[in-house]
């Protein structure tokens, strides 16, 4: 029904959200000849592009340019550098300046409606953005995810992911709550950019608990010998300001005195789209509930992708996919389905973490016949020649088959191996062929060979 004074434009699909799953969702609808509408109530590109992934590489790089040299004094190297926090936000900055506007006009040149404002799906095929009714044959919701945000008291004063990344100045102490990638790589940063005090408060015993813990507790070794440490089984109770501190009161009632407080712990889907459920889009605390093609289960002509749907991985390759997926879809009918696999993941720690496939623990679970190749990197030259001090692998093998189960690495450029080991186990592709294969050398992926035999 036609609101008083209200637009209702007509669309093939109307995509909520600007992130890179709703560009490849967007591209291929628009490219197909579809009559596409996007719509995001932020700067268009989204949370990978402007306020995670893209904008955090910059200040991780750093770190690591840093941490490299650091590792090399007295081996060649007279002093370490030090991070000049501002040149390096204008860096980052420089990267993000216009990005947001460059991109709406790219759209409108395609062809593509624009719309800036908040969405709330009003109907089963209708979205309201202010004075607009958006009338559609499907619905794409793409509108990612949001902090996790505290209500202790006190809670004004904690800050989220998002401020960090734009802090423009660093404070020497900082307090981090949560045991996850955010807080573990943002500590890295942090101690390696001139933070005298940087801490981790995380409420179990388990951090970084979706990673092998072998591997875990060689990169907590790691930040301890950089000076970040590491507080488990505690969580603030309330946070005071003193107008010069704030004061963390924690769960075993001890005080932690900080500078800044960033909380990171966890992320949640936006379902803002949602209120009032007029849609009639079954949703749950994960996300939009879809079935194996994007599908909402309650509605059919709305399919979520990316970290709003109720799907395995928070994360933006795979958000891309479902995006494209989502899409190929609505176009073919349901007949696109993902691969969940195989899908390599990193903690932009130092040392970095990558992962694919099970661990040890799940492997077990799951009752496998399988064996473990396991060992420690800092002795091999690849280490040695840049004064790597803390690596570790862990590979899981099926034995009857000779595949790659899982792999689990902790060293420099684990981020890159990580990805061959997964293109591996896609591929099926065994460990002894791996092994065998005659790799660039010296190199970081030639030193699969040894983790493998």
């Amino acid at each position: 029904m036609k609101g008083k004074g209200m637009n209702q434009p007509k669309f093939d699909t109307v995509v909520v959200g600007s992130g890179t799953s709703a560009y490849y969702a967007v591209d291929t609808l628009n490219k197909a000849g579809q009559k596409v509408a996007i719509v995001d109530e932020r700067p268009y590109g989204g949370t990978c592009a402007l306020r995670g992934c893209q904008p955090k590489k910059y200040l991780v790089s750093n770190a690591e340019a840093v941490a490299m040299a650091s590792h090399l004094v007295g081996r060649g190297i007279v002093a370490a550098p030090k991070t000049d926090w501002h040149s390096l936000q204008t860096l980052k900055n420089a990267f993000l300046d216009g990005r947001s506007e460059v991109e709406v006009k790219n759209w409108q040149k395609a062809g593509v409606a624009t719309f800036h404002g908040r969405a709330v799906m009003t109907g089963e095929d209708e979205i309201t953005v202010g004075h607009d009714q958006l009338k559609a044959q499907h619905i794409v919701l793409a509108a990612g995810a949001t902090p996790r945000r505290t209500n202790i008291p006190g809670a004004e004063h904690v800050c989220d992911s998002e401020h960090f990344l734009n802090l423009p100045n660093l404070p020497d102490r900082i307090v981090f709550v949560g045991g996850g990638y955010i807080s573990f790589e943002f500590a890295h940063i942090a101690i390696r950019a001139g933070a005298e005090k940087v801490t981790i408060l995380h409420r179990s015993s388990r951090p970084l608990k979706a990673f092998d813990q072998d591997i875990v507790k060689n990169v907590l070794k790691a930040g301890k010998a950089d000076g970040i440490r590491v507080v488990l089984n505690e969580s603030p109770k309330s946070v005071e300001s003193t107008g010069k501190e704030l004061i963390i009161k924690g769960s075993q009632n001890a005080v932690y005195k900080a500078d800044l407080i960033i909380e990171a712990t966890g992320r949640i889907p936006n379902l803002s789209v949602l209120q009032g459920d007029h849609g009639k889009v079954e949703h749950s605390s994960r996300g939009v509930i879809v079935n194996e093609f994007l599908q909402n289960v309650s509605n059919p002509r709305v399919y979520a992708v990316g970290d709003c749907a109720a799907t395995k991985y928070m994360l933006a390759p795979v958000a891309d996919e479902e995006g494209k997926t989502a899409a190929h879809n609505i176009l073919q009918g349901n007949i696109k389905t993902i691969d969940y696999s195989a899908i390599p993941r990193v903690v932009f720690t130092i040392p970095s973490i990558g992962s694919v496939g099970l661990t040890e623990e799940k492997a077990k679970q799951r009752k496998l016949d399988f064996r473990v190749n396991q060992g420690m990197t800092t002795r091999w030259p690849s280490s040695k020649r840049i004064g790597e001090e803390h690596g570790s692998y862990k590979i899981i093998i099926d034995n009857k088959t000779d595949q790659i189960l899982g792999a689990h690495i902790a060293r420099h450029n684990s981020s890159e191996a990580i990805n061959v080991l997964a293109l591996a186990m896609k591929h099926k592709i065994k460990a002894s062929e791996l092994a065998e294969f005659m790799w660039a050398y010296p190199t970081v992926t030639s030193d699969l060979k040894y983790m493998l035999k």
